[in-house]
Formats: structure tokens, sequence, C-alpha cells
């Protein structure tokens, strides 16, 4: 019986294959991903009038792996219905490239296809086979690609030996560095310290698949047309195992044999000290007393010109912030002029325009400034960090995050951490939840694959220190609109962590929607994203909570510690008003550097990698990435919404487990 009844279903699917033949439905082809077990497939959704056939030929697969990977079609397709349908790759028909056949090449500024294809001597078509198909749409910068071999460019790329002996029969490759493996040295610290991927790595090293062993020689391909980086970091025992140890410490004294003895200086510098401060503050539109009203009209149809009066405490809106941050500032320096600080501040209102950076740049006093804290937008940073460099004078950006900036200038200090630099605490967040089932949202917008990319090695090393790749449960969702390719690459048995490095807050929004309602269907969700979701206005900041969100951010305040307390009270009595978050972010800027130069001088940044203030809301950790680069603080934390709206900073909640309270002004 069950014999012919299985006849019956495959005959009846037979009898729909042939008579779908005749199927003029036009499908449109599915832009929603997933990836299950490394596997891509579309997303379709079945629509009125589609058949196997018609999907079939849409998507160039047979009708056969279709049904193989959604068994349910046997009871015939439904409206509405979402079908798995594996990605098939179009192939190049060319012959597969071995390992040395190709160079590596990590994209610069204005570089396209076509001029890495005349630069090297091969077809774009060869450099698109040798890498993601996406290329072909565009590459990105710092993205690395294989380059083909050909003979002009082998030959390009090999410098003429040098012999020092004729019987000498040993030559090393060019087009590599040797490395010989040290006893604290993981597949992370290399590839962060080598600046190529764990795929680079593996593939010129196969042996590194079993684990590193000390004694071990590593052939690391060389980059071309790149600067050599090296790696400058606080040393600290949470970072050991993401930098080469050995190699952070010769370059960090490598420019000064005679490093200060830093403990041996602390408290020696008394000299009173020139800091600028430069902040858009506006004071031309503050003096304004009044303002004229021409919105009513006379009896014959003319304007009423009115003058109307300010109030006596009327402040310019755009002035607020920037005031807010000078008066943070003021408190710090009062705080270290009673333990002996001696400063002269000088405060400059740069009206957020360049030429008045440029009339205050050349003041004749500016040149003997020892400290410049400020400016605050990007346009104006550039114009004084390059005067900065010039005339080697430390400066201070509070609130840029634009990390080529630091990469011109060595004397720049960036407060706030880079995007991948929160994505670093990001991926060895993630990595806790190697049990669990990861699934990586993000649009598949091209412009954005190099930092989807990024995230997605440093998800996996970090992933694969503590637990076995094979083990991993990783999907990847290209997510437009639909609910389904979510609830797609949902696991019944385990809880989801969904993984959103998006900044943009119209798709965050539209994912944390969705998500928050498959969460109320009983599913087990949790969301990791990113510090900037804190200001998204559109979101209902209960999903947050709903969903268990996870930040990586740099800045938190903790309304129950001590010294916040202290500072508001101290604002309060000074201000007779409330601070917010810009007015404790310029106390922490403030204390931190001028205790710096208070205790070490003018040259701090000498003793900056073992220096620590306990600081309102961050904890800085500056690292210099190059030589010739300035310094950037990569102190991010983890909080986490709860239920009961509380918000905790998970490290100091394991402390204490009492609940924190967060400021999103």
């Amino acid at each position: 019986m069950k014999r012919l009844t299985l006849i019956l279903i495959l005959f009846s699917i037979i009898n729909n294959y042939s008579f779908a033949q005749s199927d003029t439905v036009i499908i449109e082809k599915s832009k929603e991903k997933v990836i299950i077990g490394g596997q891509p497939y579309y997303v379709h959704v079945v629509k009125k009038g589609e058949t196997l056939y018609s999907l079939s030929n849409a998507y160039n697969i047979t009708q056969k792996k279709i049904a193989k990977e959604n068994p349910e079609i046997f009871l015939g397709l439904q409206i509405g219905q979402a079908l798995k349908i594996p990605v098939v790759e179009k192939k190049s028909g060319k012959d597969k490239i071995l390992s040395n056949d190709f160079i590596y090449h990590r994209v610069k500024k204005e570089q396209t296809l076509y001029s890495l294809s005349k630069k090297y001597n091969v077809s774009q078509e060869d450099i698109i086979a040798c890498n993601d198909p996406m290329v072909r749409y565009g590459i990105n910068l710092d993205q690395i690609l294989k380059i083909p071999k050909s003979k002009d460019a082998v030959n390009a790329l090999q410098k003429p030996p040098v012999v020092e002996s004729q019987n000498d029969t040993v030559r090393i490759e060019s087009q590599y560095f040797y490395y010989t493996v040290k006893p604290k040295d993981t597949l992370y610290s290399l590839i962060r310290f080598y600046e190529i991927t764990k795929d680079i790595l593996l593939e010129h090293n196969p042996i590194v698949s079993e684990g590193l062993v000390v004694g071990q020689v590593l052939k690391i391909p060389k980059l071309i047309d790149i600067e050599s980086a090296t790696v400058l970091i606080i040393p600290d025992e949470e970072l050991c195992d993401t930098i080469l140890y050995e190699k952070r410490t010769l370059i960090a004294y490598s420019d000064s044999v005679d490093f200060p003895d830093c403990e041996h200086i602390r408290g020696m510098q008394r000299e009173p000290y020139q800091v600028a401060l430069l902040l858009p503050l506006y004071l031309e539109k503050n003096d304004e007393e009044f303002y004229i009203d021409s919105s009513e009209v006379n009896d014959f149809g003319k304007k009423i010109y009115e003058k109307i009066f300010y109030n006596p405490f009327y402040i310019y809106p755009r002035s607020v912030t920037f005031v807010e941050f000078y008066e943070g500032l003021l408190l710090a320096i009062d705080t270290l002029k009673q333990k002996g600080l001696s400063i002269n501040l000088h405060v400059y209102d740069t009206q957020n325009d360049t030429s008045r950076i440029k009339e205050i740049l050349s003041f004749p006093e500016f040149i003997s400034t020892d400290l410049i804290i400020g400016p605050i937008f990007n346009h104006e940073v550039r114009l004084v960090s390059e005067f900065s460099k010039d005339n080697q004078i430390k400066m201070i950006s509070p609130l840029s995050d634009n990390l080529s900036l630091v990469d011109e200038n060595p004397y720049l200090f960036q407060v706030n951490p880079s995007y991948n630099s929160e994505i670093d605490k990001f991926a060895k967040f993630i990595s806790g939840f190697g049990d669990k089932n990861i699934v990586l949202v993000h649009n598949g917008d091209s412009l954005g694959y190099s930092n989807i990319q990024m995230v997605k090695d440093k998800i996996f090393t970090n992933l694969s220190i503590d637990t076995l790749v094979n083990n991993i449960q990783f999907k990847e969702v290209v997510f437009k609109d639909s609910i389904n390719v979510l609830e797609h690459a949902l696991n019944e048995e385990i809880e989801n962590v969904f993984v959103i490095p998006s900044n943009e807050e119209a798709f965050v929004t539209n994912v944390v929607t969705k998500l928050n309602t498959i969460k109320t269907f009983g599913h087990q969700v949790r969301v990791i994203g990113l510090s900037r979701w804190q200001r998204f206005e559109n979101i209902d900041p209960e999903y947050y909570f709903n969903l268990e969100l996870c930040i990586a951010t740099p800045f938190f305040i903790d309304y129950h510690h001590k010294d916040v307390k202290n500072f508001i009270l101290k604002y309060r009595d000074t201000y007779k008003t409330e601070p917010n978050q810009m007015a404790i972010h310029a106390y922490d800027v403030g204390l931190y550097f001028l205790t710096a130069m208070m205790n070490y001088g003018k040259d701090f940044e000498r003793c900056i990698y073992n220096y620590k203030v306990d600081l309102l809301q961050a904890d800085y950790r500056f690292v210099k990435w190059y030589e010739t680069s300035g310094y950037e603080n990569v102190g991010v934390d983890i909080i986490k919404y709860y239920d009961g709206y509380n918000i905790f900073r998970l490290d100091d909640f394991k402390k204490n487990t009492q609940p924190l309270s967060q400021s999103f002004e």
C-alpha cells in the first residue's frame, strides 16, 4: 500500500513537471540569501502562478535539487511558502590556480580592477576568477586581492639578488617573510600583526591547521605596494593573545634606546603648560541681544518687522553641547590644580569655519602651545592635525573616529575608538557563543563588502581559538525586508544569536523590529550590535530589552559609582544644572591627558603604554599602529539590556551583580 502511495505521488509530480513545460510566468529571482552549514541558499517566497519548473529555470538549477532541499513540496507548492534554493556559482572554466601562482595586493585609494589589470599585466576576468565574484561590481579600500602572476609581473616583483658568495646555493624568495613561532604566539596574533587573513596564512602553511608549534618556521606572503605595519599596544593581559608580545615591546622602544623609567620621573613635572582648547562656541551668535521677527503682516499685506529680545540666559542652540564640553573640562582642570597642576588654558572659538581655523593657527602665540584639545569636526581636525604634525605639538581629537587622520600624524591622540576597534571587541564577545546558532545579518551592499568580510574573519578567528570550527553553527543572512529569511536561519533546539554589524538606522530598525516579532512567537533570540544604536530614535527601546541586546561601546556611565556621583554634585553646585554625557566626556579627556602631562611632562606619550587613570565613563587604552602613526583609544566594553529595564556593563555585573543605569543623551 505504501509503495502504491509513493508511486502515485511520484506520478503526480512527474505530471506536474511535464505540464509545467508551458509555464510562461516570469519569476523575479530572490535577493534574500542565507548560509546554512556553509552552503549559500536563496530564500524564495512562492507567488501565484509559479511552478517547480519555472523556479528551476529562473535559478538555473534542477527541479530534483530544489525538491531535495524542500521535501514539503511533494505536497504541492503553496502561495507564500518559503523555499531554500541552493546558490549555483557560475564556473569560470579556468584551471585551478595554485597558491604559488599568484600574489596578494591590498587595494589602495583610487585603484580599480582596470588599473590593477594594467599594473600586473593580467585580465580583469582573471582577477575576478581568483577572488569573490562580488569584486566584479567594485573593490574596496584595504581589500586583499589575489592577483594571478604573469611573467612580467613576476619580473617586476623580484629584485636583483645580492650574491654574497659564489658558493651560495640557497636564496629566500623575495615575496615572503619567514617567521619563527614563539611561545605566546597565536594564529590571531600573527594575522593581526602581518595584516593578512587566516585563509592566506593557512594556504601557505597548511600544517598550521593542526596548531602552532614553538620553533616552527612560517612563510608569510608579502603584500604588494603597502607600508609594512608594526603594532604597538598596551601590555595588557587581556590583549596578550591578539598581538606579538616580543615584537610590540621591541618596536615600542625602538625609537628610544634610553627609554625613560616612567615611575622614576612620575611627579617631577611642575612647569606651567600652555593648553589650547578649540571648540565651535559660536560666540558672536550668543552676543546677539535680539532677532527680527517678520512672520506677521499688516492690513495691506506687508510684512511687519518686530525686534524680539532674547531671554538674558539664552544660549545659541548649536553652542549648547560645546559649552557643556567646556564646563566639564574646567571641572577637570580645577580638580588637578588642587593636586599641583600648573596650566594656562587658551580657549578659541572655531565657529565651525575653516577660515577661522587658519586664522587661529596663524596667531604667533599658538606655536608655543604644549597641548591642543579639539577641534570637533573632521574638516577642522584635518587642518589642525597638519599644524600639529609640522610643529610636533600633541593634539587630542575628542570626538572624531577617523582612523586615516591618526595614520598621518604621530602627535595625534584619537579618543573615540574606530569601527575596527569596536569590531575587535564585538568579535571577541561573540566567540563566547560558540555553542549557539550564530546568524550574521547584513544588507548585501557591495560597498560594505570589505567591512562584512572583516567582521566574519574576526569572528571566526576568535571562535577558532576555543572552539572546533566543525562544531560552529554559523549562518549568513542577506536581509532586504522579508521576515522569512530570518526565520529560515533559526535553530529551534538552541539559542539564536543575531549579529548585526551595521550603523545604518533604517536597516537596523527593520531587522530589530522583525526579530522582536520572532521573539514574541517564543523563539530563543538575542541580538548583538554596535554603540551607535544607542542614539537611534526610530527603534522602540523596549525591543532592545526584549531581545537582550548586547552592544560594544567605548562609553558607559555607572551612576552608582562614587566618582560619578561626586562629579554630578560638583557640576550642579558650579553650573546650577544637570550634566549630560558630553560634560562627563570632557572631564575624562581633561583628567586623563592633563594628569599625564603633570606626571610625565610634554613627552607623556613615552609612558602611555603603562598609564591608567580611573575615569567616569571610559577606560582609555591607547595604541600606536605604525611607527609613524598617532594613537588610537581601543578601550571598548560590552553593555547588556536586561528585563526590568536595567542595563549592565558585563564586567561590572560579574563583579557585583548590581544593575547599572545608562544615559542616552
